[in-house]
């Protein structure tokens, strides 16, 4: 979706010098990406820290969140090679396939939390890690319903995967509608709980609204062009290139709003922060002991406990 080829027919512009635009288009792209991963490198490194961590305290519900970073960090890959090389067909292919996956897995979780507030019996019930990861193979191979496959290749056109990147879209809107009626009828949550779990689905769908569903739109519009006006192109064009870097963001939109709907995101950076002092602790506190070896102190050791997986404590271990 994000990098299927568009055709310009010159007639749309005589006075318009499209090879000027293409490349301001690609320098354009290409510093918007190198300077994207300047942020979105380092989020990911601590969004998988904090994984780390899940997945030690809870790891049936780690599942569906551990894959939809996973597929962020393939579509990372996909796009830096893209922007180091060239985009090859081959590479167009996976990084729609990493995206739509991504967008499922996006959807499940959303349902997972639905499932949650207003089913919390039958969730607790029937929830377990095999199942998760019965589900997880599964969505691995949902692309596959959407491709075209020329053996041993697979290829994407724009309406599949403009309906394939949709059916998330709906499935997380019902999820929040159903979410909402659900801790309406809650008596055992605070107000304060409830507006984190409508907040966290909320951002979900602003994320997908604003990053996603334009690329969607467009690959609909661009089809009906394409069939009823192939000579317009010039707006087309334009937006979408914009729409392509919306859909760039979209992989470091998901680990920021995985960090913020954690609870114990406070602890997690303050944790990040006293681990990367650490060392600085170690050396002054060698000096010390070495000048007066009487008064030695022990290392100060930072570490998060998985020991109460509901709330993610920080236990940090003074000094002795």
């Amino acid at each position: 979706m994000a990098q299927h080829n568009i055709s310009i027919n010159d007639s749309t512009g005589s006075d318009y010098d499209w090879s000027t635009f293409f490349w301001k288009q690609s320098y354009a792209k290409s510093a918007f990406v190198w300077f994207l991963s300047v942020v979105e490198i380092p989020v990911m490194i601590l969004t998988l820290i904090a994984l780390c961590f899940l997945v030690k305290s809870r790891p049936a519900a780690s599942v569906f969140v551990s894959q939809l970073i996973l597929s962020d960090l393939l579509q990372v890959i996909c796009i830096l090679i893209g922007t180091a090389n060239s985009w090859t067909i081959d590479l167009i292919n996976a990084y729609l396939y990493s995206l739509i996956v991504g967008l499922y897995f996006m959807a499940c979780v959303a349902f997972e939390r639905y499932l949650l507030v207003s089913h919390p019996i039958w969730y607790k019930s029937h929830h377990s890690l095999k199942l998760s990861c019965f589900i997880s193979v599964i969505i691995w191979f949902v692309p596959l319903i959407f491709a075209g496959i020329k053996s041993p290749y697979i290829h994407f056109k724009r309406l599949p995967v403009g309906i394939a990147c949709l059916i998330p879209y709906i499935i997380i809107i019902l999820c929040f509608v159903g979410t909402c009626r659900g801790l309406s009828h809650s008596v055992s949550l605070t107000a304060l709980k409830r507006k984190l779990i409508l907040g966290s689905l909320f951002l979900v769908l602003l994320t997908y609204t604003f990053l996603i569903l334009p690329a969607v739109i467009l690959n609909f519009i661009i089809i009906y062009i394409y069939h009823y006006h192939p000579n317009n192109h010039l707006l087309l064009v334009k937006c979408y290139f914009c729409t392509e870097l919306f859909v760039f963001v979209h992989p470091l939109a998901d680990c920021i709003l995985y960090l913020l709907m954690r609870p114990d995101v406070g602890d997690l950076m303050k944790s990040v922060h006293c681990c990367c002092g650490h060392q600085s602790s170690k050396h002054n506190q060698d000096e010390h002991s070495v000048v007066n070896p009487q008064n030695s102190c022990t290392t100060v050791v930072c570490c998060i406990s998985a020991q109460k997986p509901a709330s993610h404590s920080l236990n940090t271990c003074s000094s002795v």
